[in-house]
């Protein structure tokens, strides 16, 4: 199997965007890891979320958000606007996904 493509910048974003939901709610990341278990019956995993090593998946994101109440689109203008860089631009068409892949020369 392939290595998964990590594209830094975008990990940074969303790891910076998640730390500021859940620390603009006034709880920690225990708090909030222990409420949605209490709701859902699975632990929220957000420690792995909150530092820059990890590759979030879809569905984890989804659930981030759904129990952080944000729309996915509303999250990703928040990464967006964290990182101007990962706003779509012909200038910069493919750069990050090259860097991503270790293909920029």
């Amino acid at each position: 199997m392939r290595k998964q493509i990590k594209i830094e910048e975008l990990t940074k974003a969303i790891t910076t965007v998640i730390t500021k939901l859940y620390t603009d709610r006034g709880k920690a990341i225990l708090a909030e890891n222990n409420d949605y278990y209490a709701e859902i019956g699975k632990n929220l995993g957000l420690e792995r979320y909150a530092s820059s090593d990890h590759n979030v998946t879809c569905s984890k994101l989804f659930a981030i958000c759904d129990y952080l109440e944000i729309s996915l689109s509303d999250f990703f203008k928040l990464v967006e606007e964290e990182d101007n860089n990962l706003k779509f631009s012909k200038k910069n068409k493919g750069n990050l996904v090259k860097k991503g892949y270790g293909l920029e020369k």
